[in-house]
């Protein structure tokens, strides 16, 4: 069943003050101490740079309408490459050589200088959600026995960076990147003709095509590689450098899907470079002393304990492990490389303060670690007024957290619920909430953004041994892989209504205390309309969950889908 939940939210901001954050990020590293600390602040402003630098290539190519190799992008490219050997000589030499060279740092502070305008850029992710490390690339460029003749292209946007990162562990020339163009199960290569004649040049080299992925298709991937080939170049020249080891999904051509699994692939692995070795451990225990006994993974959604039936969305879990040590235990999630961590880091801070989150302890290469507390599911027996009022002072508390997205207009989320609505249960539900989201345009005005937290689930608190209430992943879900994004608090005002199943005088009582908490206007209109926008979201989310789930999960999928259903049909 197709449903429509995925999105990119975008940011728009002024390049100089990007590149000069980076710039600063570089001009500072020497106040770190070497080691893994110093490597996270190199890849911070690695990461930082390569939204940056795609989101500046992407403009050019949307205003031409296709690749070509300028000296512009050339440019940018280089300062990405140099900034790529930076991370890989830090990373082969145990972080023994993490000096950036005076020459890097002076061009990014020229660049810097030189960036009048605006840029849109996407966090990447890979680097923010997925847990994908530069390491790995490194890891799987070294393994693959490729050389220094190999022809490196990159994917943008992500595979950009990626492929500055197997260039400079295979001491290569500087990566070109393309961008496939189409549906995104056809992708195809729109390209200056030169760009290829130029990879012909270079002769009978090996060629590394470098992403994130496969996804639904492959056909990114591939579109490349048919580029190439259509183009003279023989088959088995050509190298896959995937994030994982899987096939392409159900959308991959046969055709694709045969030429994928008979293609050289490079794989990196995230358990073989950080846990197998012992490199996650060792920096663990550095920061928080010896540790009782080796790390415990509770990704996955495994955090829960068996105990907890509640549903459970394993592909969209974060990377998690649990420390024990003397002074007691230890959470460190994956919550992203780049400044996005720092940022989700500084919120986690704010939320602990205000007494709704365990306390974070420190950031570690793109991970958060958290005192860990003993607590149980929140059910339906906890004090219901301790509830609202848990409710009221945590939305009071988002509404002042600042937007980092741009997320989905209101217009966009009825089209979006009324599309999940209309697959899952038919036409009628779909016609239903086309009803009652018809003045989404019209309300567009009244919404105010903010980091809302985009979870308001049951099963995402938790009860204390004190019986306080503990938001579980609070960072994450405004910068998730879907097209929600920032919105106004009214969006997770929706969220607590049909989360907790709120009554009427409850919902009007929650809406009022958060409007005198924080002094500012929320709509009742508002709230009635994106609460069908959130059923149907919620809907096409937790049904793409259901297709992806193990038999085990898949009860408690059913039922949350039939509460979602019984509450939409409510609404008419």
């Amino acid at each position: 069943m197709t449903m429509w939940i995925y999105g990119d939210a975008q940011r728009a901001g002024k390049t100089h003050d990007l590149a000069t954050r980076i710039a600063g990020t570089l001009d500072h590293l020497r106040a770190y101490p070497q080691g893994i600390v110093r490597h996270a602040e190199i890849v911070r402003a690695f990461v930082d740079a390569s939204e940056l630098i795609q989101g500046l290539i992407d403009a050019a190519f949307h205003q031409r309408g296709f690749d070509a190799e300028t000296p512009e992008q050339e440019r940018l490219t280089g300062l990405l490459f140099d900034l790529a050997k930076t991370v890989e000589s830090s990373w082969r030499t145990g972080f023994v050589d993490q000096d950036v060279p005076a020459a890097l740092v002076s061009a990014m502070a020229d660049f810097a200088r030189d960036q009048p305008g605006e840029v849109t850029t996407r966090s990447a992710e890979g680097y923010s959600i997925y847990a994908l490390y530069p390491e790995t690339y490194l890891e799987a460029a070294r393994a693959s026995g490729l050389g220094a003749d190999t022809i490196v292209i990159g994917i943008r946007s992500i595979g950009l960076s990626l492929s500055c990162l197997v260039a400079a562990a295979l001491n290569a020339q500087a990566p070109i990147s393309l961008r496939p163009t189409g549906d995104p199960f056809t992708r195809r290569i729109e390209a200056d003709p030169q760009l290829l004649k130029a990879v012909l040049a270079r002769g009978e080299a090996p060629i590394a095509i470098v992403d994130e992925g496969p996804g639904l298709s492959g056909s990114s991937f591939l579109a490349v590689a048919d580029w190439l080939e259509g183009g003279g170049v023989e088959r088995d020249r050509i190298h896959f450098f995937p994030s994982h080891g899987g096939e392409p999904g159900g959308q991959a051509s046969p055709e694709h899907r045969q030429r994928w699994q008979v293609a050289p692939r490079n794989t990196g692995d995230f358990d073989v470079t950080f846990l197998h070795e012992g490199r996650l451990q060792e920096w663990i225990t550095d920061l928080l002393g010896p540790l009782d006994c080796p790390l415990q993974d509770l990704s996955w959604g495994k955090w829960k304990g068996q105990s907890d039936a509640s549903p459970v969305d394993a592909r969209l879990e974060r990377r998690k492990f649990l420390a024990h040590t003397s002074d007691g235990s230890f959470l460190s999630k994956f919550a992203g490389l780049g400044s996005e961590g720092q940022r989700k880091f500084d919120v986690a801070k704010t939320l602990f303060a205000a007494g709704f989150a365990v306390e974070p302890i420190a950031t570690l290469h793109g991970m958060i670690v958290e005192r860990w507390i003993d607590s149980e599911p929140l059910t339906d027996s906890y004090d219901r007024a301790a509830l609202l009022d848990t409710l009221v002072r945590y939305l009071a508390l988002r509404a002042t957290l600042p937007a980092h997205n741009e997320g989905a207009s209101l217009t966009l989320l009825a089209d979006v619920a009324t599309f999940n609505a209309g697959q899952a249960f038919g036409e009628e539900a779909a016609e239903s909430v086309r009803r009652l989201t018809k003045d989404a345009a019209t309300m567009q005005r009244l919404v105010h953004p903010v980091d809302t937290d985009n979870r308001l689930h049951q099963w995402e608190w938790r009860v204390s041994a004190n019986s306080q209430l503990i938001k579980m992943d609070a960072l994450d879900h405004s910068s998730a892989h879907d097209l929600v994004g920032c919105q106004d608090i009214a969006w997770d005002i929706a969220g607590a209504i049909v989360e907790h199943d709120l009554t009427a005088t409850e919902s009007s009582l929650l809406i009022s205390q958060v409007v005198s908490l924080r002094d500012r206007t929320i709509e009742r209109d508002l709230v009635d309309l994106l609460v069908p926008c959130y059923l149907g979201f919620q809907i096409g989310l937790w049904s793409m969950a259901l297709d992806a789930a193990a038999d085990g999960h898949k009860p408690a999928l059913h039922h949350l889908l039939d509460c979602y259903k019984l509450r939409l049909q409510s609404l008419t």
